[in-house]
């Protein structure tokens, strides 16, 4: 008992951050970068205890999880001769076996850290229940959790490949800004139109911008901001929004010939000042204009929006899941003509600005059950809509348009093992019932000021880490993805384990049980075409060649593994993954699948970071 209370050399030690105990090890001389890079600096980091933890998976966890023998038994079979043929990495990863039947010694990590307040009370609850530690030093980097409104450059340069959780991938500005998610939207369409036609019972399958996405206008580009100054009329209503804003800041609306006749000439003032010509980020031009839609359905006469999420849980492999949210209403009654931006912007932030949302704040959030309900009661019978649309075609169509903008940008994201992001997806519906994405949200806000707010978030948060935590576990074991025991609500958009499948303690690739072949049938989705990789991409640096253990090649960063071909899913799965879902969740079907998106130059830089979410 004494031997196991002792601490793990190197773990646990905030005064030498960034080493490992196979740093100072003399067994054949390995350095520290070496195992800095390929093996986990602090074994038990995800004990089979840990994966059921505060609103947790089910029985059946510490099997899934298991000991040595879980990581050993999917191991290719040709590495159990590893040892004589390379001792140092049979050595290193023998003494990371070993150290994985040690739990944490008393008082000491793994430390997690938040930055900021936005959920911050349910993470750390969370992380408590693991008996995990919190730290306030955001420089220290000897954390296996960290969670931050803000993104910090330092924080994804010392991040540690396969050894921490980071909270957002570095660029998800790419779906989360208004000009981000326009370019590769756009992009994307252009890419589908120029690749061969499928068949045309499945054609209509295939998502278009213009169908879910409001007609859109950059003002930073000169001929975009002179198309839309001639194509308005006053008989359209325009709203203008800042490009990386959130919570309703810097957005007004655009309603006659004399608000865009003032917008013009501002713009036109501030592109011809010299001093603004050197200015290497043009932020006040950062704006996009966008049609207004003024025809949306109204619960009891007010104007509602309906919040889901996008759930990036792993980045190596992706796995992306949809999440249910909720409603957000105005307080006031909806009119179109009205100029208080509090009834035509629907979130919490606009809403607590009315001295009566105190006594009303209840009323400005539904469950989605309640919306079920009222659109049942209401338009069942009188719009000829089916049962329960809001979880049957309105659900669906929330995950179509999720999964076509995941693809639009998949190629874009930077991915590293540990990274995961959860991103909050606004979508309106009009009285015609057309759903419209309005936009997506870094760092939604998780805050629980009321009722079905305190029921959703929390559980929202918890499934996050539960399957960050899981994924990241079974990645790095390079197990099998499916199924997922702390899956329960999320839904499963795209399994990226046919895109890619890295190994530990090497590049090979663990082998994959073949699939049926799928039969031939008109609804048959076309295959996505190989990523391509972030070094390929034009003017991209490509890294030295990593040299590993006794001075030969090194297990491949992320950048540098090369994709698996993709295999058409027989399950109807939008990824092709090769398992059928846990749970009994619905998935996205194979005929809503698209074509994959080649990379492009990278969109401006988010101006306003430091927000609380929204």
């Amino acid at each position: 008992m004494q031997e196991r209370r002792q601490r793990p050399r190197g773990a646990g030690d905030p005064s030498r951050r960034g080493r490992s105990a196979f740093g100072r090890s003399a067994r054949g001389g390995v350095g520290r970068a070496c195992a800095r890079r390929n093996f986990p600096e602090n074994p038990g980091f995800i004990s089979s205890e840990e994966l059921v933890g505060l609103g947790g998976a089910h029985q059946g966890a510490g099997k899934l999880l298991g000991g040595p023998e879980a990581l050993t038994s999917h191991l290719p079979t040709e590495l159990d001769d590893s040892e004589a043929i390379r001792p140092q990495a049979a050595l290193l990863e023998k003494h990371f076996l070993e150290g994985e039947k040690q739990p944490p010694s008393t008082g000491q990590g793994p430390f997690f850290y938040i930055g900021g307040t936005n959920g911050a009370s349910i993470i750390s609850s969370y992380c408590k229940s693991k008996g995990w530690r919190r730290i306030q030093d955001n420089r220290r980097e000897d954390y296996k959790l960290k969670w931050c409104e803000v993104k910090c450059r330092d924080t994804y340069c010392n991040f540690r490949e396969g050894k921490q959780l980071l909270y957002q991938l570095p660029n998800n500005k790419l779906l989360t800004t208004k000009i981000g998610l326009l370019s590769v939207l756009r992009e994307h369409s252009r890419v589908l139109s120029k690749t061969s036609k499928p068949a045309p019972c499945a054609q209509s399958k295939v998502l278009k911008m213009e169908d879910f996405f409001p007609e859109t206008y950059r003002l930073d580009i000169r001929d975009e901001r002179e198309a839309f100054f001639t194509l308005f009329d006053e008989t359209e209503m325009w709203i203008c929004k800042p490009t990386a804003s959130n919570q309703g800041k810097g957005i007004f609306l655009l309603r006659n010939q004399e608000e865009v006749t003032t917008l013009q000439a501002k713009t036109q003032s501030i592109e011809d000042d010299p001093i603004y010509r050197k200015m290497p980020f043009r932020a006040p031009q950062a704006r996009v204009v966008q049609r207004y839609i003024k025809n949306p359905l109204l619960l009891d006469g007010k104007k509602f929006d309906v919040r889901s999420y996008l759930l990036i849980a792993c980045a190596m492999p992706y796995m992306v899941f949809f999440g249910h949210g909720y409603a957000r209403l105005t307080l006031g009654l909806y009119d179109p003509h009205s100029s208080d931006l509090s009834g035509h912007l629907t979130n919490q932030f606009m809403q607590k600005k009315s001295p009566l949302y105190v006594l009303l704040k209840e009323d400005t959030v539904w469950s989605m059950e309640h919306l079920n309900r009222y659109i049942n009661d209401k338009f069942h019978k009188t719009k000829g809509l089916p049962r329960d649309w809001v979880f049957t075609t309105f659900t669906k169509r929330m995950q179509q348009i999720m999964a076509h903008c995941f693809l639009a940008v998949k190629a874009k994201l930077e991915c590293k093992l540990g990274y995961f992001d959860l991103i909050g997806c606004d979508f309106l519906i009009d009285e015609n019932f057309k759903v419209w994405l309005l936009e997506m949200n870094s760092n939604p806000a998780l805050h629980t000021n009321c009722e079905v707010l305190k029921e959703v978030i929390p559980g929202v948060v918890m499934e996050t880490l539960d399957l960050a935590l899981e994924t990241f576990q079974k990645s790095l074991r390079s197990e099998k993805m499916l199924p997922l025991l702390s899956q329960r609500r999320f839904v499963l958009l795209h399994n990226g384990e046919t895109d890619l499948w890295p190994c530990l303690g090497g590049s090979r690739k663990v082998p994959r049980p073949p699939l049926p072949p799928l039969r031939p049938t008109c609804d048959a989705a076309p295959l996505e075409p190989p990523l391509l990789r972030a070094t390929d991409r034009p003017g991209a640096r490509r890294p030295a060649p990593h040299r590993g253990l006794g001075g030969g090649p090194g297990r491949p960063s992320s950048a540098h593994r090369r994709p698996r071909p993709p295999i058409p899913a027989p399950d109807g799965a939008l990824s092709g993954g090769p398992e059928a879902q846990g749970g009994g969740q619905p998935r996205v079907g194979d005929e809503d699948r698209v074509r994959e998106l080649s990379p492009g130059p990278a969109e401006e830089e988010r101006k306003n970071a430091g927000h609380r979410g929204s």
